[in-house]
């Protein structure tokens, strides 16, 4: 079986054979990063993740109370950290300890050193992870470098920054993300020489994603100043951190890296786009709609508008629609219209009324000629939400012709909706049908 396979039906148990027994490296690192993202998978109970009992057995490893199961995979993954001759299998493990749990990392550094870490309490671990920083096992010191970074206590901040001097490139990768999670502004420095000047493609990745979550305005800048790296995955990181900012200071980057050869970054960058619209501060989101919009007009419609009919049509987040709807209105030309169209259409029924509203004044906006016929349909169709029916008359009291006038001049006696009517005659007074001249 494949591990696409294991790892779609979450098998824990051969997903652990395999790390145990295949001969490949590759399969191995890759199923110990499987196991690390069952860990972290939000839709993987904790119960799914245990061991067969004779699965346990045949893997030689003695209970010593009840609670075994989870523990076992723990058990492998140490025994891969300690004992596997490929070191990004290593690697591999240590991170899928860390997506365990600061315990699984605390055994790790118990395990292979001789310090005793039984349910520590974090100040006590934290002192442990420290000592062994300048351990000759590089696992050892990745482990402490990762369980700092979970413990997140600043005092250990210039530990692990010279953790980023590591020879080995896998400590200063975990170094990084310590100081991202630590969240110091002293490791700003220190990350944007990683980023700047280290000849390994993962750390200067880890340094701009780590630069991101401490979030200043000096990490906002080196980011900014490290968007031209020669690597196509550290730029799209740069770009996707650079959206974690709610400051109209990165637009003109983002907007800069819509032109870049790869579209993973043109469609990341959009995203970021919209999440600093959706991050900026409320007494502040005005202004910083007004000049993402004003600089997106230097972008063609083929960069912007496809990402933002995604969003538009399957984020989740309300924020992130609703800015998508009204940069959407901002920035179609005429040969990207249709999908523009599709997608506003379709929000025009979405459960948060601002979306929609959004999405209604951006169809206002398009000059499309096949809007009108849409929008009636839309009209006349019994089974679609009201709510959206209603937005599609509205649209139509902007952009309506005589078609319009005709159409819902005949609908406003058959619909049963007093609201549908209401609406109803408040557009056919705006486009000269019934009640014209009237107020609405």
């Amino acid at each position: 079986m494949s591990l696409y396979q294991l790892e779609r039906e979450q098998d824990i148990d051969e997903l652990v054979e395999t790390l145990r027994r295949s001969e490949n490296p590759s399969i191995r690192r890759r199923a110990a990063e499987i196991i690390g993202g069952l860990f972290e998978s939000d839709d993987v109970d904790e119960s799914d993740l245990t061991l067969e009992s004779e699965t346990e057995n045949e893997l030689g490893i003695e209970s010593e109370d009840d609670d075994t199961e989870t523990h076992s995979v723990v058990d492998v993954l140490i025994s891969v950290v300690g004992e596997d001759d490929d070191e990004k299998a290593r690697a591999a493990a240590i991170d899928a300890l860390d997506k365990h749990s600061q315990e699984a990392l605390e055994r790790v550094v118990d395990e292979l050193s001789d310090k005793e870490l039984d349910s520590a309490a974090d100040w006590v671990a934290a002192k442990a992870f420290a000592d062994v920083l300048d351990d000759e096992q590089p696992e050892l010191r990745m482990a402490a470098a990762t369980g700092l970074g979970r413990v997140g206590d600043r005092s250990v901040t210039p530990a692990i920054i010279k953790r980023l001097e590591d020879p080995d490139p896998r400590v200063r990768c975990r170094s990084a993300a310590a100081c991202g999670r630590i969240g110091d502004p002293r490791a700003v420095e220190p990350l944007e020489k990683r980023l700047q000047n280290d000849q390994n493609t993962d750390v200067r990745r880890d340094a701009a994603e780590a630069l991101g979550e401490i979030g200043n305005e000096g990490a906002m800048r080196v980011l900014i100043d490290g968007s031209e790296d020669p690597n196509e995955s550290v730029r799209r990181v740069v770009a996707d951190s650079l959206g974690e900012f709610g400051s109209v200071a990165p637009v003109e980057t983002l907007v800069e890296f819509l032109e870049d050869d790869s579209e993973a970054i043109r469609r990341t960058a959009m995203f970021s786009l919209v999440e600093i619209l959706s991050n900026a501060p409320p007494q502040r989101s005005h202004e910083v709609r007004e000049a993402t919009a004003d600089k997106l007009t230097s972008a063609t419609a083929g960069e912007v508008v496809p990402p933002l009919a995604e969003i538009l049509k399957k984020s989740s987040g309300t924020p992130q629609r609703r800015n998508a709807a009204w940069l959407l209105g901002r920035v179609v030309g005429n040969r990207h219209r249709a999908p523009a169209r599709e997608a506003l259409i379709e929000a025009l029924g979405d459960d948060d009324g601002m979306t929609a509203q959004f999405a209604a004044t951006s169809l206002a906006r398009l000059d499309d000629p096949s809007l009108e016929s849409e929008l009636l349909d839309l009209v006349h169709d019994t089974e679609a939400d009201e709510s959206a029916r209603s937005k599609a008359l509205f649209v139509l009291g902007k952009i309506g012709g005589e078609r319009t006038r005709t159409d819902l001049g005949e609908f406003v006696d058959q619909t049963e909706s007093d609201a549908l009517r209401e609406q109803a005659f408040s557009s056919l007074s705006k486009v000269g049908g019934i009640g014209a001249g009237e107020t609405s």
